[in-house]
């Protein structure tokens, strides 16, 4: 089979998902970034391939809502 290099668990919700190619903890395929046909979790993805996240915290003092 082709993905018989992925190693499998049991999540801990009981779903069934890869573990990490590095750290080897568990997640679910939705959780799983892939590079190049292994499965990563979000820190070790950050780790290999040196991408970070585009989304741009903004810090505000006052909430909109309790102007």
């Amino acid at each position: 089979m082709p993905h018989d290099h992925i190693e499998l668990a049991q999540t801990p919700n009981g779903e069934l998902g890869p573990r990490c190619k590095m750290c080897g903890i568990r997640m679910t395929f939705g959780e799983a970034m892939v590079v190049d046909k292994n499965y990563f979790c979000w820190e070790c993805y950050v780790k290999v391939t040196g991408s970070d996240t585009a989304t741009v915290e903004i810090k505000r003092e006052t909430r909109f809502w309790k102007e």
